[in-house]
């Protein structure tokens, strides 16, 4: 997909996937093979929450569905939760542009 580098950093030190690595290491790992590019934190912001409402979308139809198995829901409930805790993806989201502490 053509998009703006923005939407390739939303994965980059933004808790997507809940990898092993802090954002600090996530981001110079980032930068060492696509360069110091300027970065539009709103940009960079919304990619970022965009993807949240995503995934959160994505593990509440899987919660909600008729058509899943109770551990395969109870999966998804458990996967749900770890994008609220403390320094994890919603959180990230909310502060790459400074939104931390307005939901």
């Amino acid at each position: 997909m053509l998009a703006p580098k923005e939407r390739d950093l939303m994965f980059i030190g933004g808790g997507q996937g809940f990898m092993p690595y802090r954002a600090e290491q996530e981001e110079r790992l980032f930068y060492q093979g696509y360069g110091p590019p300027q970065i539009d934190p709103g940009a960079l912001a919304y990619y970022r929450c965009e993807r949240v409402v995503t995934d959160l979308t994505v593990e509440c139809e899987r919660i909600l569905s008729e058509t899943l198995g109770e551990q395969d829901r109870a999966n998804a409930f458990e996967t749900l939760q770890l994008y609220f805790l403390p320094g994890c993806t919603v959180e990230i989201a909310l502060a790459s542009n400074g939104m931390e502490g307005t939901g």
